[in-house]
């Protein structure tokens, strides 16, 4: 089941969508921070979402999207134009830190995908999957993150590959907070990570999505 949908296109491209989601789910995104349209990776259009740096501009919903404590898939184009420091694609708030995060990982130099053990606490275990190679700066890259809870498994998808796989949280739980398009956060409005960089055609599903549709994603 999809649970969002944000083709993200712009007013350059056509289509009135702007931060709608298609779905019909209603979980519209509002922009904090400085922001503009972005040439899109195939079109030529202005048809993609740049999100700056300053002021940690970010995209959200008004309350959560996904079930952080059932299985669930997480995909989005992304362009990434710096490695200064962490940068998030997408992640889903709680009263802590973020229940999920797709992300830059600076200190390794590679893309991540991961999840905390608890909401709690100031020190959680992180279970997370990391790409096999550094990410190539203003290149289009298909980025995917599958949490499959019967598996007891998370997994990092790179241009439609699998990246590997580490184990999944043993106890479930649920971020309660807005989904954010370029940063991480908190239910008490805190945001970091910024990503500073242009994201297109963001979606989530309520399920793990099969490998083959992934490397479909990624081919379309």
């Amino acid at each position: 089941m999809t649970l969002a949908m944000w083709p993200l296109d712009g007013p350059a491209s056509g289509f009135a969508t702007y931060l709608t989601d298609w779905t019909g789910n209603g979980h519209d995104l509002s922009i904090t921070g400085p922001y503009s349209w972005a040439r899109d990776r195939g079109y030529g259009r202005e048809s993609a979402l740049r999100l700056e740096l300053a002021n940690d501009s970010c995209a959200e919903t008004a309350g959560p999207v996904v079930r952080t404590d059932a299985s669930f898939t997480v995909a989005a184009w992304v362009m990434l134009e710096q490695t200064t420091a962490n940068h998030t694609v997408l992640s889903q708030a709680a009263a802590k830190r973020a229940g999920f995060h797709l992300r830059y990982h600076a200190g390794s130099d590679r893309w991540q995908f991961g999840l905390p053990s608890t909401g709690k606490g100031a020190s959680p275990t992180w279970h997370r999957v990391r790409s096999q190679q550094p990410p190539e700066l203003g290149r289009w890259t298909f980025l995917a993150g599958v949490y499959d809870v019967p598996a007891g498994k998370v997994r990092l998808y790179v241009d439609g590959v699998l990246q590997g796989e580490a184990d999944a949280p043993p106890s479930p739980w649920m971020a309660g907070g807005p989904t954010l398009i370029g940063c991480a956060g908190t239910t008490k409005g805190k945001r970091w990570s910024p990503l500073g960089g242009v994201v297109d055609s963001v979606q989530l599903w309520a399920s793990t999505l099969h490998p083959d549709r992934i490397a479909d994603y990624a081919a379309a």
